[in-house]
């Protein structure tokens, strides 16, 4: 074989890695735009059957005074699923002001913040600590009405279940 021809093949087979590699980067950037995730549902049932139903019992926790190992897996397993929530919340759905929503930093701000105080939540549960819990309650609810406030200050779950907050 010759030098020249050695040199040919050597550069036809970077041609073919270089274009390869130029073929795979525009498949995978066009795979990450048509794979948008998002909920089925919109980000107001989110919060209305999820963030709502889990951190209402995280509120009252300190006023309930929970006693029994069930009362506190319960909270717990709430402060968890109120975790998760707030996560959920930072995707659209099917809400006509989701994707305006999750655009927003502000909003990505405030469902990460709920993330992390349900997180102290899940902690204080752990701990067994009235005045943990009580305070990681008082968080979230500083979150969830400063973010009320900025986005949904009339309507705060559009009355999907009517109005199942628990009194203390």
């Amino acid at each position: 074989m010759s030098i020249i021809h050695s040199y040919a093949v050597r550069g036809i087979r970077a041609g073919v890695v270089s274009l390869s590699l130029v073929l795979l980067t525009a498949c995978s950037s066009q795979e990450e735009e048509t794979t948008t995730l998002r909920l089925p549902v919109s980000i107001n049932e989110v919060m209305a059957s999820l963030v709502n139903h889990a951190a209402d019992p995280i509120w009252v926790a300190a006023w309930r005074n929970p006693q029994t190992d069930t009362q506190w897996r319960e909270l717990e397993h709430l402060a968890k699923q109120l975790e998760i929530g707030g996560a959920l919340l930072a995707i659209p759905g099917t809400g006509p002001m989701d994707e305006q929503w999750t655009s927003n930093a502000d909003w990505r701000n405030f469902a990460d913040q709920l993330s992390q105080a349900a997180a102290r939540a899940v902690n204080a549960a752990r701990a067994r600590d009235v005045q943990l819990i009580a305070r990681s309650g008082d968080e979230i609810v500083d979150v969830c009405e400063a973010c009320h406030i900025a986005y949904k200050p009339d309507l705060p779950t559009m009355n999907i279940y009517g109005e199942l907050s628990p009194r203390p």
